[in-house]
């Protein structure tokens, strides 16, 4: 099973400006997903930014970081101007994870990898809302599946969370269909909601995703879910001594 990895690093995030190279237990967050993407079975794990400060912090843990245009509209895009530089063959699979994912393992990776060979358009992965406050929350995107169609919203204003799970930012794609999505206008609900993955969606390709084999964790939008993540650490090597 042959795929490559690539995490987008953007440091100039609206809601948490340079959160990727936030610091936890002593590594930035970058690190932390590079090193976790670098235990699946991957052929290789690469960065993608537009900012000096990202690439120089990553080229001390990592040769495999490039620096892409500032003209690239979002993540995606980046993942493929990656694959056009290293002349990625069309058929090959790639794996856009996302740099503020520090919880999610190897095995969350491959499973997507095992899943999306063969498979032509966009697969991702969800998991299931651990409380109703994540329901509330407009930063946690959120994935309703039935059997017609899969649909993404921020919406929280809801009251039945049946078929209602919490999406995770991690895609897979073809190079070809990686260079599609780039020929393609940005769609109204891209736009409206902030979400990619909706250039795929609205225009008719498919999209599959698959439930988690582990808890992937928290996606660290804020101080606050950075906090959080540093509390449980401590938390964990408190009791470890005891343990």
């Amino acid at each position: 099973m042959k795929f490559y990895v690539v995490i987008p690093a953007r440091y100039d995030s609206s809601r948490f400006p340079g959160k990727v190279l936030a610091q936890i237990n002593g590594k930035s967050m970058l690190e932390i997903v590079f090193n976790n993407a670098m235990e699946s079975n991957a052929l290789e794990v690469y960065i993608a930014t537009d900012s000096e400060l990202v690439y120089e912090t990553a080229k001390k843990f990592t040769e495999n970081v490039y620096m892409t245009s500032s003209d690239n509209r979002n993540g995606t895009e980046r993942v493929a101007e990656i694959a056009r530089i290293l002349d990625w063959d069309y058929g090959d699979l790639v794996i856009n994870l996302q740099a503020d994912l520090p919880e999610l393992k190897c095995d969350n990776i491959n499973l997507l990898a095992k899943k999306s060979i063969n498979f032509n358009g966009l697969s991702t992965l969800y998991y299931n809302l651990s409380s109703k406050d994540l329901l509330r929350d407009r930063d946690t995107v959120k994935i309703h599946i039935n059997k017609e169609k899969i649909n993404f919203f921020r919406d929280t204003d809801i009251t039945d969370m049946s078929n209602i799970y919490k999406h995770i930012g991690i895609y897979a794609y073809t190079v070809k269909d990686l260079y599609l999505y780039c020929e393609l206008p940005k769609s109204k609900s891209e736009i409206n909601l902030s979400l990619e993955q909706f250039r795929f969606l609205d225009n008719g390709i498919n999209i599959m995703a698959y439930c988690a084999s582990s808890n992937p964790g928290a996606s660290i939008d804020s101080v606050d879910n950075l906090n959080e993540i540093k509390g449980i650490n401590n938390w964990i090597k408190t009791k470890s001594l005891y343990w």
